[in-house]
């Protein structure tokens, strides 16, 4: 079992980079984009960046914030959902 599972770890890795290494860095500069084009107009980047980094919960913070009138589109709301999941950290 667990080999199996460490099987099923590398090729996942190996995956995501063979794949997905440009994408994900695609995704970074999107989400980064968004966050100081509709976020930092009311909230500092750092702000921003200790909420995330003390592991709150982005996506229900991002929602709060579309309910105080934060206007962004579905793309908007998918790449930041992505970028959440997915970031070990705001860079």
């Amino acid at each position: 079992m667990k080999i199996q599972s460490a099987a099923v770890a590398v090729i996942l890795v190996l995956a995501r980079v063979a794949c997905g290494a440009g994408e994900e860095q695609s995704i970074d500069r999107k989400a980064r984009e968004i966050i100081v084009k509709k976020c930092t107009g009311c909230h500092s980047d750092a702000k921003i960046k200790a909420a995330f980094s003390a592991g709150k919960d982005m996506r229900a913070i991002q929602k709060e914030m579309q309910g105080r009138g934060a206007n962004l589109s579905g793309n908007e709301q998918e790449v930041l959902g992505i970028y959440w999941k997915h970031s070990p950290q705001l860079k």
